[in-house]
């Protein structure tokens, strides 16, 4: 199981996230997690939360950041392991103050960014958001936010479930990991 990295800056991105909360009830739980110290217990969280999601598994989540405070772009693998397809219907972050999903689309020869009320995951499929495809838009950074920080991000989904990610920041040259295209694959 692919565990993402938690953020491990003091600042606010650690308040109000459930992660803790729940880390905490496992402790109470199961007295050997205690052996873990906290950065294990938020993983362990994590893993709870990840079995809890329905077989969608996140990997790759990463944000490239620009200078200014102009939006950044968020992108990842969303990897769909259930018989069901999955609807992802928005995105937070103690972060930024706005995350909307987008699209990437060409029309009468111009590209253009659109905001989209939902992504379908089909059943046992793999979705990359990508610049030129589906990503995340994240708007009103609510702290300095640069290159090298994690950034929480929580994925909703239509049945009410969330997953929650950590987020490295890049730089506005980065490219993404294995040529991310931002369209499903089976």
């Amino acid at each position: 199981m692919h565990l993402p990295k938690l953020s491990m800056r003091p600042q606010h991105a650690l308040r109000a996230r459930p992660a803790p909360r729940l880390a905490a009830a496992l402790l109470a739980l199961t007295p050997g997690l205690a052996l873990l110290g906290a950065h294990g217990a938020a993983q362990a969280a994590q893993a709870a939360q990840d079995a809890g999601a329905a077989g969608v598994r996140i990997e790759e989540a990463w944000i490239r950041w620009l200078p200014a405070n102009l939006p950044a772009g968020g992108y990842l693998v969303l990897s769909n392991g259930s018989d069901q397809p999955r609807v992802l219907v928005g995105a937070s972050s103690p972060d930024y103050g706005q995350v909307q999903l987008h699209r990437s689309i060409t029309q009468g020869g111009l590209s253009k960014m659109v905001p989209v009320p939902r992504i379908t995951i089909p059943a046992h499929s793999t979705l990359s958001f990508a610049a030129h495809g589906y990503h995340l838009m994240l708007m009103q950074p609510q702290a300095r936010i640069t290159p090298g920080d994690h950034v929480p991000i929580t994925l909703r989904f239509a049945d009410g479930q969330t997953l929650l990610a950590s987020f490295q920041v890049r730089p506005p040259s980065a490219t993404a990991p294995g040529g991310m295209a931002g369209m499903p694959s089976r």
